[in-house]
């Protein structure tokens, strides 16, 4: 079957009839916006909204919309897995209308091998995770969930959680700097070399990449960690948009809930 990427915002907007060719249109492309479609008619429409074809909004400036796939954006719900849809790296109102046709996990059991490989379409790191925080206010308690996955289709379950006062501090964001720290920890047990970190909260990558300045006992030791693990693990961070469907990222939210007992 043939498919058609659409590149709504990267070096040259467009429809190509290759993953190839609409890698190199977005690949280092700063707010990337781009979507894998059945239909060609699709791909065009898709590729001329919002920022496409050299539209004002087509030069790698950020939205605040709603959600899509992306190289450090947010991912759309058109099918809760990467395997039907290109990355785009910002958050994209137009492409977070549609509904997920992979069905929902209710656990981590649900999961088959399959939907881990297909996690990987247009992910070249050797291993990716998803990760999630949360924070229980009655027990002062901050949690994470993640699932560190391997493209032979294994993957590890990570959950954990603290009242460090300093870090319950932090709340939820305290579970959700932990959770990358787990999949990185986890993943350079496993002896592997790179990696990209899917989350829903933008301070994951910001404060790794030190594009927010980190003032806080927590966030400060992200960075540091980030840094450390930079010197023998190539890390990468891509956005999710909480809540639109996504199936892996809605079920580490659950797993992030669990670990403080709200679920």
């Amino acid at each position: 079957m043939a498919f058609y990427y659409a590149v709504q915002r990267g070096k040259k907007p467009g429809v190509y009839n290759t993953w190839a060719d609409c890698q190199a249109q977005v690949k280092g492309f700063s707010g990337a916006v781009f979507k894998k479609f059945a239909s060609k008619a699709e791909a065009e429409a898709f590729a001329g909204a919002s920022g496409g074809y050299g539209s004002v909004g087509g030069n790698g400036s950020k939205s605040n919309g709603g959600s899509g796939y992306g190289i450090s954006g947010g991912r759309t719900g058109s099918s809760g897995s990467a395997a039907s849809s290109c990355r785009n790296a910002a958050d994209v109102t137009s492409a977070s209308a549609s509904v997920p046709q992979g069905p929902q996990f209710h656990s981590v059991s649900d999961i088959k091998p399959e939907d881990i490989t297909s996690e990987f379409t247009g992910v070249d790191t050797e291993a990716l995770a998803y990760v999630d925080g949360s924070y229980n206010i009655r027990s002062k308690k901050f949690g994470y969930g993640g699932i560190l996955m391997r493209r032979d289709g294994t993957f590890e379950t990570l959950q954990g959680s603290g009242t460090d006062a300093s870090l319950a501090s932090m709340r939820n964001v305290a579970g959700e700097i932990h959770g990358s720290m787990a999949a990185i920890r986890a993943a350079g047990k496993q002896g592997v070399k790179s990696i990209t970190v899917f989350y829903d909260y933008m301070g994951i990558e910001m404060w790794a990449d030190n594009k927010w300045k980190a003032n806080k006992e927590g966030t400060i030791e992200y960075k540091a960690f980030i840094s450390e693990m930079r010197n023998s693990m190539e890390i990468r961070f891509q956005k999710v948009a909480a809540h639109t469907g996504v199936r892996f990222n809605e079920l580490v939210d659950k797993l992030a809930k669990g670990s403080v007992g709200i679920l």
